[in-house]
């Protein structure tokens, strides 16, 4: 029998918010018992919105008031609440990434292993989305055989925080790194990454548009692009090329327009509107697995590790030039059969 738990949400900004108004308007297991973010006048605002009489500018002391935490916080603070909330025995939902190191989540690792149960879940959301979550069912299901190449295109119309290569890999990458795990079913053995300054108005030392070719321990590859300032709007695209055949995911349009013998297709500008759906669904799962003590069917801490170890040797690929060996440390059985 499923019990109601409270959940308190670090992080008012745009992911926080919209985690929030979903446990509120669309979970009966649960209450949002606590905020807690430096903007006290944004908390405020969206605690009345939702009836939470909890907010907190210190989020530890909300980590300590409720049952399970929600952290969708600056990328910074991750590991740090993590860690806090593990040491309360509480499980913990963090929006990627998990940390901004390596070391960090290796810490955070060997924390859950000594608890012995998984309570760090991760927000890699196209795990749920039904785009993604269609094309895994047809890899899983065999009928193309092997799977040879995972080929994705990520693309966002300006960039919202910097437009440094290193950033844009550990901050946006993981999504990629990680559906291309999910999809797969391998592990990334060796990366090289290139990238381009799209633009002359940027700083000399931008690097916007990126491409990571991973070589996957199966013997297959990835091939991912991740262009921060396409411009025209936002746009997650997927295709497996497999040895018997092809699959990939229909591109998403909000609306088509015909008219003067034209067809156009109207898209969103918003990555919040384009995987709505899959938020809606992550955070019902994750409420799922810790009101009825069942796992969570997304990512996991070691899934964060895999991500960011990734995209941190993409880095260094970027910077020298070279493929670089992705070296990973041997998976623990806590997280094995996952």
């Amino acid at each position: 029998m499923s019990k109601k738990m409270t959940v308190g949400v670090i992080g008012t900004g745009g992911m926080g918010a919209s985690h929030v108004r979903t446990l509120f308007e669309s979970s009966q297991a649960v209450s949002v018992a606590a905020l807690a973010d430096v903007d006290e006048k944004r908390m405020q605002v969206l605690a009345q919105e939702v009836s939470c009489r909890k907010c907190f500018t210190d989020p530890t002391r909300l980590i300590e008031e409720v049952d399970a935490v929600v952290i969708a916080s600056p990328d910074s603070t991750h590991a740090h609440y993590v860690m806090h909330a593990l040491t309360l025995g509480k499980p913990v939902f963090c929006e990627k990434p998990l940390a901004s190191s390596v070391a960090e989540i290796r810490e955070i690792i060997a924390l859950e292993q000594s608890i012995g149960k998984k309570l760090v879940s991760v927000g890699f959301n196209r795990r749920f989305d039904p785009h993604h979550t269609s094309v895994k069912q047809e890899i899983d299901e065999k009928t193309l055989a092997r799977p040879l190449l995972w080929k994705g295109e990520h693309r966002n119309p300006q960039a919202m925080y910097h437009n440094s290569g290193t950033f844009i890999l550990n901050n946006s990458a993981g999504h990629d790194v990680d559906s291309a795990r999910w999809i797969l079913d391998s592990e990334p053995k060796e990366v090289f990454c290139s990238g381009i300054r799209s633009r002359d108005s940027l700083d000399d030392d931008a690097c916007d548009l990126l491409i990571m070719n991973i070589l996957m321990e199966s013997g297959s590859r990835a091939l991912a692009e991740i262009y921060v300032n396409a411009s025209y709007g936002y746009e997650v695209s997927l295709q497996v090329v497999c040895q018997e055949g092809t699959v990939q995911s229909n591109p998403v349009q909000l609306t088509t327009t015909k008219h003067a013998g034209r067809q156009m297709g109207r898209i969103t500008d918003d990555f919040r509107r384009y995987f709505a759906r899959s938020y809606v669904l992550e955070m019902q799962q994750w409420v799922a697995s810790i009101t009825e003590d069942r796992p969570f069917k997304g990512a996991d801490a070691w899934d964060g590790y895999m991500a960011l170890l990734t995209t941190e040797t993409a880095a260094k690929a970027l910077k020298q030039g070279t493929v670089c060996p992705i070296e990973r440390i041997e998976k623990p059985t806590l997280y094995q059969g996952h």
